[in-house]
């Protein structure tokens, strides 16, 4: 007989998810327990293998009190995820006072069965701020779809259920927090970095086509050692070993790492910085001459000016201009991967020049003893500690001033934006603190971007696996793949590497065809120049109206739509350039985060912030291309 209330619940979710819904249609015989009981209360509980899973006493009471502590319940961009259904009390709750998305994940398909046989769902699953899902990597994939910079993402759940499945809600939220986190940090580098990336690379073309590549350094180094010196806590401890063994291997250092192995007289062989923002701090007072830097062709362009034994470009694949930039100049770049990290470059560097054993040092990639880097590294002054308050690790300061100097350097530090700039710097690591499984099993402190380097490492070692290596970064995360071994018994067996020069040699490239390249770029950019100026000035016309009027009407609305339609037709029909791409995805992301805002919005002071907010977007982003056009007049 067609049960009339599963077909209802099963439309709901069909209109989303239409392998959950045949999922739980074809689902013929239950094996688990399920039983209808009354509380205290009079309201059905729902007993799980002979285990309640509400409530004795007052199953809407618990959920209220559940709903109630989450003060920002109505923040309109938010996701709030619900770790089990049982009979959807707390599911009804949520619903009827969050104002952001309800995602409902119920991993276990026999009890979705059984629920949405006997109640009613279907008027609360088919609101379209509510998804329910069953499996993990929907529930991730939904958070990332529907999540961005500011989004505000909670997990609730029963106290039964976190007696019942404990472990696996607490590998559920660590796992959200690392979708988000890696959905931060790759948006981060678009909003952030992106448009730097690019401007520093259009401004150094030249210079990039009289550059040699670390790729003419092939098997240079063929069955030797390498060291890769991070600025982790372990490279400190390890500086002694080092230094009596520095004979025995070739020394990659990453910037925040320089300034430790100077202060104890050790220079690096190679020195690899691809930072696309200025991060001289770290090189400020250090002699270069005697070191080769490696550095990306998006690199800052104060890299250009110091002083250095020889340049080499690491072009990475699927990097801001580098696949654009590689086709115009004939260059095979499909082996050359970089990912997330300076270290990860030096390690592909490594592999590139031969080496058959490579070992890391101060790559902790946690928290050890609540130092986040080692002392002495141009970034020593921030530590992870435990606030009492809240009872979550956060990252400090000790010594602000200091920190800023370091970070920012010397001709940067009286920025009129520099103390804002070094606070929001902290604040967004903060928003990422994870924890990560440690080298001898417990659970360490560190950001939810060190989580992600640690997999891309992991995956590195995989995909090369002639390679022997080892992580000497003691007391650091765990990265299978690496052995842990401590650098002096790692280095015990080595002899000395003969030090040869290096003859570094500039490429021959086309440089007509990338002249061409240029001028076509040049004329690209100045038809957008166009369109963001036409969307400039209805943004100015927009603001004038709001403010004359004090509130929306026909004139703001047609401002409106006007600009959306021309940033709609320029992403379309310009995205597909990368050099376009790259340099304005930051300002049409932030723009369109701003309408969102604008929505419902009723506080005129809150509207005119917004509205202003987007006109300096507009300005920036017009002021972006005419930086571009200079540099592709002039050089």
């Amino acid at each position: 007989m067609e049960n009339k209330v599963l077909n209802s619940n099963l439309q709901a979710v069909l209109r989303y998810d239409k392998e959950l819904a045949d999922e739980i249609l074809r689902i013929d015989s239950i094996k688990s327990t399920f039983e209808l009981v009354q509380n205290e209360n009079g309201e059905y509980n729902l007993l799980y293998n002979s285990y309640p899973l509400h409530s004795t006493i007052s199953a809407k009471e618990e959920a209220q009190k559940i709903v109630y502590n989450i003060k920002d319940i109505d923040n309109k961009n938010s996701i709030r995820i619900i770790w089990g259904l049982g009979l959807g009390y707390l599911a009804d709750e949520f619903i009827s006072k969050a104002k952001g998305v309800v995602i409902i994940y119920e991993p276990n398909i026999e009890l979705l069965r059984s629920v949405f046989e006997i109640l009613e769902f279907s008027e609360n699953l088919s609101k379209k701020n509510v998804l329910v899902v069953n499996n993990i990597q929907k529930l991730l994939d939904w958070t990332d779809i529907l999540s961005d910079r500011e989004t505000k993402i909670t997990i609730s759940f029963l106290s039964s259920y976190f007696k019942l499945f404990g472990d696996e809600i607490k590998k559920t939220h660590a796992l959200v927090e690392k979708t988000i986190g890696e959905k931060q940090a790759n948006t981060n580098t678009l909003n952030k970095i992106a448009p730097k990336a690019t401007l520093n690379t259009l401004s150094s073309l030249n210079k990039i086509a009289k550059t040699p590549l670390v790729s003419s350094l092939k098997d240079i180094y063929k069955d030797k050692c390498a060291l890769i010196a991070s600025a982790g806590p372990s490279l400190e401890e390890n500086i002694e070993t080092i230094k009596q063994n520095r004979d025995k291997f070739i020394l990659f250092a990453v910037g925040p790492a320089l300034k430790l192995l100077d202060k104890n007289g050790i220079t690096p062989d190679f020195l690899c910085v691809v930072e696309a923002i200025d991060t001289r701090g770290q090189i400020e007072g250090i002699d270069t001459s005697k070191i080769n830097l490696i550095f990306e062709p998006f690199s800052n362009t104060y890299l250009w000016d110091i002083e250095t034994k020889n340049k080499f470009l690491f072009f990475s694949k699927d990097n801001f201009l580098n696949d654009w930039l590689a086709g115009i100049l004939d260059i095979n770049i499909s082996e050359q991967k970089s990912i997330g990290t300076v270290s990860y470059t030096a390690l592909s560097c490594a592999k590139i020049m031969g080496f058959k054993k490579i070992i890391l040092c101060g790559q902790n990639l946690a928290f050890k003893d609540g130092k986040c880097y080692a002392k002495g590294s141009a970034y020593e002054d921030l530590e992870c500690v435990l606030n009492t308050k809240t009872n979550k690790y956060e990252i400090v300061a000790k010594d602000f001033e200091k920190y800023k100097q370091k970070l920012l350097g010397s001709k940067q530090i009286d920025l009129k934006h520099g103390e804002t700039y070094v606070k929001n710097y902290i604040k967004r690591m903060n928003k990422t603190l994870y924890t990560v499984l440690g080298q001898n099993g417990e659970s360490l402190p560190t950001q939810a971007c060190y989580a992600i380097f640690i997999k891309y490492f992991e995956q590195f070692a995989k995909e090369n696996p002639d390679i022997l290596y080892i992580n000497s970064s003691t007391g650091g995360a765990q990265i299978n793949g690496f052995k842990n071994i401590e650098l002096n018994e790692a280095l015990k067996e080595e002899k000395n590497i003969e030090k040869t020069d290096i003859l570094a040699k500039a490429p021959n490239y086309n440089l007509e065809k990338l002249n061409k390249a240029k001028e076509q770029t040049q004329a690209l950019y100045t038809r957008i120049l166009s369109i963001a100026s036409s969307a400039l000035k209805y943004q100015e016309e927009y603001l004038k109206e709001f403010a004359r009027r004090k509130s929306f009407n026909k004139n703001t609305q047609n401002f409106e739509e006007k600009i959306v339609k021309i940033l709609s037709d320029f992403t379309k029909n310009y995205y597909i350039y990368p050099s376009v791409f790259f340099l304005c995805i930051s300002y049409t992301n932030r723009f369109s985060d701003n309408l969102k805002k604008l929505k419902g919005e009723n506080d005129n002071s809150q509207i005119n912030k917004i509205l202003l907010s987007n006109l300096n977007i507009l300005k920036g982003l017009n002021n972006r291309l005419k930086e571009a056009l200079e540099y592709l007049s002039d050089k």
